[in-house]
């Protein structure tokens, strides 16, 4: 029972969650924030987000005709003719149009780049953005293909890179939240870490920080000091193509202080925080330059497409988009009585789960751990986040299923988490980890679940998706699913 202890000791709380602004008691991290606690909360639908002012720029991708048209908000775009606006729904996270990037198969290098220049240089800056890899994409090697930040990275009257030179702490540095993939055995697209060139870095090409606190390459045995406070997480494997809303923030250290720090956020969940950070000796080296990127150093597989909409750049923590709260239908006038009453205000309706019969949401339990089985016999095994041990929820890897148990990985052990105990949240987000956009069914799954958390906004718009994917019978089939929960 040893590995028990070390499964409690993991999930204690350890006081660390994203950057909000709040000093931090010496010797203490400040807290991040995490979830709706951002940005975004003010703007449903990211409506009218370009005007706060925290915001650098906000870009949803809606307005543009030909890639020559993003030169009016980027200051330098690369590869046009790698460059298409999707409107296919599947490969469109908000609105009606995304940002595609493709890199053809090619034995030569290739980045596909949206690049913008901060006018007034800043020493911490925030880029959330809803991203998808393509299914089958299959690169393996040197690829950047998320978004980065940096300080003088790029010089020269033309602004070109400086790749192989080390950063000293006066000259330069650089950050990216990208997925790296060195061998063909290892699963696509890679893991989620940090490339960062900084003045500690252990190779000239720069360094890659993962959540687990391990660093590459070349790292000799050596553990990097992240500091006492550093918290390892468990490393983060996307699923292809699936949405995720990623967050990565950069900021610099405090010259001749150790108080640099990277975090990264998914789907508003804290999965990485790399503090105790030097990334600069002088407070001139300021952050004034971000971009997203598809690059690929060499692609002789198959050609590999990577979307990305609504995206935006901030001095603080930004969030995933809030839903846009419709306005509820318009009550029918009652008959005017005949005998003088005492009225009062109606209070504001707070929305509430609708009551569900149990045995007809049994048959949907039953279909969601099928649906966890067959995603692990087809080699599925997505990080969700649940109640582990009855402590706060964490990200833990799905091992597999059956009727009784979720099983997860903790700790390198398979720990068994009751189905009964999952709340509805939780199945929740079961069913979004394993959620495939061109599945009919894992929509609907999404969709039910969505209803029993009292997320109506959510439940209507996966069983939108749903009756979009099947032209002839979507609708019907949407209308048989909440026949059998008893709703309308």
């Amino acid at each position: 029972m040893r590995w028990l202890w070390v499964v409690l000791l993991m999930f204690l709380p350890f006081g660390v969650s994203s950057l909000s602004g709040e000093e931090a008691t010496p010797g203490q991290l400040a807290p991040l924030p995490e979830g709706d606690n951002g940005i975004a909360a003010k703007y449903p639908g990211d409506r009218g987000i370009d005007k706060d002012p925290a915001v650098i720029l906000a870009d949803d991708f809606e307005t543009y005709s030909s890639p020559a048209d993003l030169r009016k908000n980027w200051d330098n775009v690369f590869h046009d003719d790698c460059i298409r606006f999707a409107e296919e729904p599947g490969n469109v996270h908000g609105g009606k149009k995304s940002l595609e990037f493709s890199v053809p198969k090619r034995d030569t290098e290739l980045s596909n780049a949206l690049i913008k220049f901060i006018k007034t240089p800043t020493d911490v800056i925030f880029i959330r953005h809803y991203s998808k890899f393509e299914k089958g994409f299959d690169q393996v090697g040197s690829s950047h293909n998320g978004v980065g930040a940096s300080a003088n990275y790029y010089t020269g009257p033309n602004k070109m890179a400086t790749p192989g030179i080390p950063a000293d702490g006066k000259n330069k540095f650089l950050a990216n939240l990208e997925h790296w993939r060195g061998d063909a055995a290892d699963p696509s697209p890679g893991l989620l870490n940090i490339y960062v060139y900084h003045p500690e870095q252990r190779d000239r090409f720069g360094d890659h920080f993962f959540p687990s606190g391990k660093v590459t390459p070349y790292a000799g045995g050596k553990a990097f000091d992240f500091g006492k406070d550093f918290v390892k997480r468990p490393e983060v494997l996307q699923e292809l193509d699936r949405w995720y809303c990623c967050e990565f923030m950069l900021k610099a250290n405090t010259p001749g202080q150790r108080d640099g720090r990277i975090a990264a956020w998914q789907d508003g969940k804290l999965v990485g925080d790399w503090p105790n950070l030097r990334l600069r000796d002088v407070a001139t080296l300021k952050i004034d330059r971000f971009e997203i990127e598809l690059h690929i150093g060499r692609n002789t597989i198959r050609e590999n497409k990577k979307w990305y909409d609504d995206v935006v750049a901030a001095t603080s923590y930004i969030g995933p988009m809030a839903l846009e709260k419709k306005a509820p239908p318009a009550r029918p006038v009652a008959p005017v009585a005949t005998v003088a009453a005492k009225t009062q205000s109606p209070a504001a309706e707070t929305p509430v789960a609708p009551k569900i019969d149990a045995h007809a949401l049994a048959k949907w339990d039953a279909k969601l751990i099928a649906r966890v089985v067959k995603g692990g016999k087809d080699g599925q095994h997505p990080s969700v986040w649940i109640k582990v041990m009855g402590l706060r929820e964490e990200s833990v890897k799905v091992v597999s299923a059956d009727e009784k148990d979720l099983k997860v990985e903790v700790a390198g052990n398979a720990l068994p988490i009751p189905w009964t105990r999952l709340s509805a949240g939780e199945r929740l987000n079961v069913a979004r980890a394993f959620l495939k956009e061109d599945d009919f069914d894992d929509h609907i799954l999404v969709a039910v679940y969505a209803l029993t958390d009292g997320r109506g906004d959510l439940s209507n718009e996966e069983f939108a998706k749903a009756a979009a994917l099947d032209a002839k019978e979507g609708a019907a089939r949407v209308a048989d699913a909440k026949t059998s929960l008893g709703i309308k």
